[in-house]
């Protein structure tokens, strides 16, 4: 038993190893997991009630992000929209859905209302499974991977995010172009 025991601890450590070396990490712990941004200022369609809003802030706030309504920056979200779609066709018993969450956002310079990024669109999407005699339970799943999508279409709007860096005159620019979706 001491054996096996070695042996799945070096088969461990081998594996650890082998992920740092090809750069593998945890998301939000790497030394792209803060934005350089400093402060914005955060303006919702849904108010600041709203789950995604509320999404959002978090993820800035672990970002090292501060909300201030006077920012040199705002951080506009319209509304957001969801699309359902039924996957599986026919009278199976279990049924496949696809929900989708855009978020169209845009990231505004306040002083003179320059865009620096406009129209832009974070699109996330997941599948849940639901019977046809178990209407309770498909809201409940729905409702679960709604609050999944609000989470990940944060942490998207945070990646898109890191793409814009300060420069040495403190104006932030796109170190390069956001990638799209």
């Amino acid at each position: 038993m001491k054996r096996r025991a070695f042996l799945a601890g070096l088969a461990g450590a081998g594996l650890v190893l082998m992920l740092a070396g090809c750069g593998f990490q945890l998301r939000g712990t790497g030394p792209g997991s803060t934005l350089t941004l400093g402060e914005l200022a955060l303006e919702s369609a849904g108010g600041p009630t709203s789950e995604l809003t509320r999404e959002i802030t978090q993820e800035l706030n672990s970002a090292g992000v501060t909300l201030n309504d006077q920012a040199p920056l705002r951080l506009n979200l319209s509304s957001e929209a969801f699309r359902e779609r039924e996957l599986t066709y026919g009278d199976a018993g279990t049924q496949e859905r696809q929900l989708t969450l855009t978020v169209p956002w845009s990231l505004q310079r306040v002083a003179d209302g320059a865009y620096l990024a406009s129209q832009e669109e974070v699109v996330v999407s997941g599948t849940f499974y639901t019977s046809s005699d178990q209407l309770l339970t498909r809201d409940d799943a729905r409702e679960a991977l709604k609050s999944q999508l609000y989470q990940n279409a944060a942490r998207r709007l945070i990646d898109r995010l890191q793409t814009f860096q300060p420069d040495s005159t403190r104006t932030v620019q796109p170190s390069s172009a956001a990638p799209s979706s």
